[in-house]
């Protein structure tokens, strides 16, 4: 049986753990605030741009006899994907609950499914570096402990790449994989195609009148946006798996702040009893003496 002292000491040592938990979860807390108005600012303009391409497109399936590029014709007739690149988000640090466990699960069923097709790799994250060591990938390109601020920059990065590869052939689809902020305590693990996007409107579909004027022409103008989107949704993305990383982060701590709690009154009840039982003896035993 362990003895006061043991007890006291098991005692101060949770207490002290629950002090770093707490300053934790304060700490995801202030940065999921951060990462979370980034995110809630940048989520209408993407959808927007996604419905200005759909209707460029809309145009272009409309007309026939209109001139078409190779960029266009990823929305009008996208190529079989057999060389793909994708882009695995993670964190760089643990804690964080099921974070990047469900995340790397989800990453493990699409390089199966995927084997020969992935040609590229860009990795942000260690435990994404880490994983993709793990499985022998060698990677495109690692974006290790990067702020928030030059996530926009990593975005820019890829997407011009990725274009650029699409148009000469040696790529076929730009995927990422990710964490969908829902809440600070809900994040599902996610496979995005970023590029050709399936837009909703198809040739069989009745013709709508797209109400802009695309100047000088429909191609000119989808092939000046698709840069600018397919950059968007990379962005997103990062602020998608940023906000629900230090929201997974916070609510790690905060259990973990509250089973420290738990411990400490239940260590404390315990050591109530031995207190209460060694009492008891000594006063039979001084009681059993007077007797005596």
């Amino acid at each position: 049986m362990a003895s006061l002292q043991d007890i006291r000491r098991r005692i101060r040592s949770v207490k002290n753990t629950q002090q770093v938990t707490k300053a934790m979860k304060m700490i995801s807390a202030v940065k999921l605030r951060k990462s979370q108005e980034r995110l809630i600012a940048l989520r209408p303009y993407a959808t927007k741009l996604l419905e200005v391409v759909d209707n460029v497109v809309g145009r272009l399936q409309q007309d026939e006899n209109a001139p078409t590029s190779p960029l266009a014709q990823a929305f009008l007739a996208p190529r079989e994907e057999q060389r793909i690149r994708v882009m695995i988000v993670a964190s760089d640090k643990g804690l964080c609950g099921g974070f990047n466990a469900n995340l790397l699960k989800l990453a493990d069923v699409f390089q199966c499914e995927h084997q020969d097709a992935i040609v590229q790799l860009d990795v942000v994250g260690k435990r994404a570096s880490d994983w993709a060591r793990k499985h022998g990938i060698k990677t495109t390109h690692e974006f290790i402990a990067t702020p928030i601020p030059a996530l926009p920059k990593i975005a820019a990065e890829i997407a011009a790449e990725a274009i650029q590869q699409y148009e000469a052939g040696e790529i076929d689809a730009l995927y990422a994989v990710y964490n969908y902020f829902n809440s600070p305590v809900t994040q599902t693990p996610t496979v995005l195609k970023v590029f050709p996007v399936a837009v909703e409107r198809h040739a069989e579909s009745p013709r709508v009148e797209v109400p802009h004027l695309l100047e000088p022409d429909p191609i000119t103008v989808l092939e000046a946006l698709l840069p600018q989107f397919v950059e968007t949704e990379l962005i997103r993305c990062l602020f998608e798996s940023t906000a629900s990383e230090h929201g997974a982060r916070m609510s790690a701590m905060d259990k973990a702040s509250s089973n420290a709690a738990e411990m400490i009154d239940r260590l404390t009840l315990h050591m109530n009893k031995i207190r209460q039982a060694s009492i008891t003896n000594q006063i039979i035993e001084i009681v059993s003496g007077a007797n005596a």
